[in-house]
């Protein structure tokens, strides 16, 4: 019990068997290390500081008495609650001060803290310095936004905080129950903070053994720490290795030797520490500040410990691990150990150890007593530069002027031709690449950086983007559209991993961090976000709602049926509109390229995140083009489009490319609709849409999607147009879609055209 397993106490074979250094509480792993300055410094560095005294420290016998105190204090003022204690893990507290204070020691202006529940509530009063009496007021059932908030916010162990200590700004993120998920948006977080010009951060996870293990997450965050798109100099992972799950054995939990063994793939320095030694904890903490700040690569610290209760302090562990809890009984704890050497070493007396608990539980005890009844609502994060420039017609031209040109030589013949033509469509009318470059590009002149990551991002999955050129001799990549930044603006396009779960993460962590940008994260093919839909449900549409945690972040979600198969077909509109209450999020389906520029124009003034679905066969559609007048700054976002006569009394509503299908065959059959397009789903625009009826005095609206019944936006609108019908005087016509599926497609991909042309007959009433 937090004694380091035999075999890590192997010393290597040309290593006598009894050197005092490899039998200690104190290891590395070094067979996995490739690069061989790197092995040989570790292994310098590893016996250098192995060897070496660590005096005794007497604020880190007060760190560990307070975290003691505190567990303590709480299960006899809140017995029966759970809390997730760190008995047993309590020298993480003075690992978190000794980090900060090597921080500051390397002038590292910010510490980004992604953590799991474990002795997560010491960690926020004792180390980031919340107040104990707003604490306890959490903790004990008062609401954290105020007493009028309808907001159903979170637990107390989920929340996070921020202070400043040494000249060392330390953020701790708030984070689910879903165990890992926090860790790329810490580290998303941290590299924002190092774009934005902020400062050097430093991305601290704390992480337990069976979930540092077991969730996929991380083993694809640890091949995106190198990635130049990704990578923060290194970050410094902390394992409480409990050397137990909830219920579950190490034999039961994984197949590797350690807990640490996914960090073996990338030549991670690997640290195993016996939780019970604060000195060889020291010496840990020491190691792995050097190696970062000397290889820019991830440390790993393995504190072996303990879990002195279950999983929670309300869990009867001793069920399943009688064993176990018959050792941890009878554990001293780390305090109670650190104190009798320090006692023994004449640094500290035995009275005034029991001073300072004293001193610690009067403190608390006064807090408890002042505890509030209600507590403030938290300020919301304020954006720094919230005007935007505005731009006109002549500055569109400028804007394409530089689209349009590729240098010399530094690009493929076709793409350069491509290019070219973009000056032509400011005449014959602008389509859907052009209209994205545009609004990079007008972000840009307007000094706002721009963020665009995805698989296949700079070329564009449908090869329709083009952002980057290929220099065809050298292989080397240039992006004329950077030559529109201005007042400090960047552009960072990155070409992501196969990775959705990870790398929204990290978007969504750089979005927190760069409040003003431009953060946009495309997925493929808008199938494959539910890879990533721990991340969509648990912090991009339900952040603000718990945690008051503000985001701007931009989701493009690729959707269209068109014969492709079910995975290649469906952006699950009907999960999003599921996921949508209180204007949490914007979810959008336009159909214009000039709506679909200013929703991205206007986004960097927005605290909302954005879900745009976005089109395929729109991409290069002749009638899907936008005139250069739509583009100008006074026009903006258009939530309903009307076509078609001003007099027709039967009116299709419907959203994305099926309208041009539509469009087509009423044109084709000269029947009498008007279509309307819903380009704004949520919030859904209600006014606006009342207003266009009875402008046109329709008698009957329908919904129309090619969507299977239970796919789509149909099911969640069907109320709210029943609403409209009703307040308008309105017939509401069943919905028209394809038959209720399992499968997205919803049709055979040999049938497609067949099924899409006879609902569109359905919608005109063709042939009746």
């Amino acid at each position: 019990m937090a004694e380091l397993p035999e075999a890590h106490r192997h010393a290597p074979s040309n290593i006598p068997a009894d050197a005092a250094l490899y039998r200690g509480t104190l290891a590395v792993e070094t067979g996995h290390i490739d690069d061989p300055a790197i092995h040989d410094w570790v292994v310098r560095e590893f016996e250098a500081a192995a060897a070496a005294p660590v005096p005794p420290d007497r604020a880190i016998l007060e760190w560990l008495i307070e975290t003691e105190v505190f567990d303590r204090f709480l299960s006899v003022k809140y017995p029966g609650k759970k809390r997730f204690g760190s008995e047993g893990a309590d020298a993480v507290l003075p690992l978190l001060h000794l980090l900060r204070a090597g921080a500051a020691d390397r002038e590292i202006g910010e510490m980004i803290l992604g953590s799991m529940h474990r002795g997560r509530l010491s960690i926020l009063h004792n180390v980031l310095g919340m107040k104990a009496e707003v604490l306890f007021a959490m903790f004990g059932g008062t609401h954290p936004f105020g007493p009028d908030s309808d907001l159903p916010a979170d637990v107390a162990y989920h929340f996070g905080h921020r202070d400043e200590c040494a000249g060392v700004r330390m953020t701790m993120l708030p984070n689910p129950s879903h165990l890992e998920a926090v860790n790329p948006v810490a580290i998303g977080y941290a590299r924002a903070i190092r774009d934005e010009g902020a400062g050097s951060a430093l991305a601290v996870i704390l992480h337990t053994d069976a979930s540092v293990i077991g969730q996929g997450v991380n083993a694809e965050l640890l091949q995106m720490s190198k990635l130049a798109g990704f990578e923060v100099g290194g970050s410094l992972h902390v394992v409480i290795n409990n050397q137990i799950g909830f219920t579950t054995d190490p034999t039961q939990a994984r197949s590797s030797r350690y807990c640490t063994g996914a960090w073996r793939a990338i030549d991670s320095l690997l640290i195993h520490a016996n939780g019970d030694d604060i000195e060889a904890v020291q010496r840990a903490v020491d190691l792995a500040m050097r190696f970062r700040a000397r290889f820019k690569r991830d440390a790993v610290i393995d504190l072996v410990c303990y879990r002195r209760n279950g999983h929670n302090e309300i869990d009867e562990p001793r069920f399943t691990q009688p064993l176990y809890y018959l050792a941890a009984d009878n554990k001293r704890s780390v305090s109670d150990i650190y104190q009798e050497k320090m006692i023994a070493a004449g640094a500290i007396s035995a009275s005034e150890v029991e001073d300072y608990r004293r001193l610690v539980t009067d403190r608390l005890e006064r807090a408890f007593a002042a505890t509030p009844v209600a507590l403030a609502r938290p300020e919301g994060a304020a954006s720094k530069n919230r005007a935007v420039e505005a731009l006109f017609e002549a500055d569109l031209r400028d804007i394409v002027a530089v689209l349009a040109h590729v240098p010399a030589g530094k690009g493929h013949p076709k793409m350069v031709k491509l290019m070219g033509r973009r000056l032509e469509e400011l005449e014959s009318g602008i389509g859907w690449p052009l209209a994205e470059a545009m609004a990079f590009g007008a972000a840009l002149r307007t000094g706002i950086s721009v963020r665009l990551c995805g698989q296949d991002i700079a070329r564009g999955s449908f090869s329709q983007r083009h952002l980057a050129a290929v220099d065809p001799r050298t292989g080397d990549s240039i992006y004329p559209i950077a030559a529109l930044a201005r007042r400090g603006a960047t552009l960072d396009v990155v070409n992501s991993p196969l990775s959705e779960y990870a790398v929204l993460g990290f978007e969504y962590g750089y979005s927190l961090g760069a409040k003003d940008a431009l953060c946009v994260w495309e997925a493929q093919f808008g199938d494959f976000a539910n890879g990533a839909q721990i991340i969509i449900d648990q912090f991009i549409t339900s952040g603000a709602e718990k945690w008051q945690q503000m985001s701007n972040l931009v989701v493009l979600l690729p959707h269209g049926l068109e014969g492709q198969g079910p995975e290649h077909s469906s952006a699950r509109i009907e999960r999003l509109l599921q996921l949508c209450a209180k204007d949490n999020i914007r979810v959008t389906h336009p159909s214009t390229p000039a709506n679909y520029y200013h929703l991205l124009r206007e986004q960097p003034r927005a605290r909302a995140p954005l879900f745009i679905v976005t089109p395929k066969m729109l991409l290069r559609l002749p009638a899907a083009r936008s005139l250069l007048a739509d583009f100008d700054d006074g026009h903006g976002f258009q939530p309903v489009i009307a076509t078609g006569p001003a007099d027709a009394r039967r009116a299709i509503i419907c959203s994305g490319k099926i309208a041009y299908e539509l469009e087509a065959l009423r044109e084709a059959t000269q029947i009498c609709a008007a279509i309307i397009r819903l380009e704004a789903l949520y919030p859904f625009p209600s006014e606006d849409l009342a207003r266009l009826l009875r402008e046109r005095q329709c008698d009957e609206i329908v919904w129309l999607q090619e969507e299977p019944e239970n796919f789509g936006a149909g099911a969640w609108l069907q109320p709210r147009l029943a609403k409209i019908a009703a307040t308008c005087g309105l017939a509401l016509s069943p919905m028209i879609a394809r038959p209720e599926s399992a499968s997205p497609a919803g049709s055979f991909h040999g049938r497609h055209l067949e099924d899409q042309e006879a609902l569109l007959r359905r919608a005109l009433k063709a042939g009746e």
